[in-house]
C-alpha cells in the first residue's frame, strides 16, 4: 500500500510544481492590470514581461490612447491590441498591432488607428 501511496504524493507534487509558473505570472499579469483583457488561442502563453512591453510601448507613444483595454493573441509572436478607456458608443478607443521579434515587442508600423468606438450589446 505505501508504493501506491508515494507514488499518487510524487504524482501530485509534479503537477502542482508545474502549474505554480503559470499561476503566479496570471496573479501578477491581473495585479497589475486589473482591467486589462488577455484572449485568443496563444493568451495563456503571454507572460508577465510581455504585457509590460506592450503597455510601455502605448505609454511612450502620444498618438495611442490609454490605457490598454484588450489584448487579442492568437500566435505567441503577434497581438492585437484595443486601448482607451471607452464604455459608450461615440467615446475615442486606438486599435493597432504587434510583434515580437528576439524577445523584444514593436508596433506594426502604420497599425495604429485612433477612432469612435462603437459598443454593441
Amino acid at each position: 500500500m505505501k508504493p501506491r501511496i508515494l507514488a499518487l504524493a510524487l504524482v501530485l507534487s509534479t503537477l502542482t510544481c508545474c502549474t505554480s509558473g503559470f499561476y503566479h505570472v496570471q496573479t501578477a499579469i491581473r495585479f497589475r492590470y486589473p482591467t486589462l483583457d488577455i484572449f485568443g488561442a496563444a493568451a495563456s502563453q503571454m507572460k508577465f514581461d510581455d504585457i509590460h512591453q506592450l503597455a510601455e510601448l502605448a505609454r511612450t507613444r502620444s498618438d495611442i490612447l490609454k490605457p490598454l483595454d484588450q489584448i487579442e493573441v492568437q500566435h505567441p509572436d503577434e497581438a492585437y491590441i484595443k486601448s482607451g478607456s471607452t464604455e459608450h458608443t461615440g467615446e475615442k478607443m486606438t486599435t493597432f498591432s504587434a510583434r515580437k521579434k528576439a524577445g523584444r515587442w514593436f508596433i506594426v508600423p502604420g497599425s495604429v488607428n485612433t477612432g469612435e468606438a462603437i459598443i454593441t450589446s
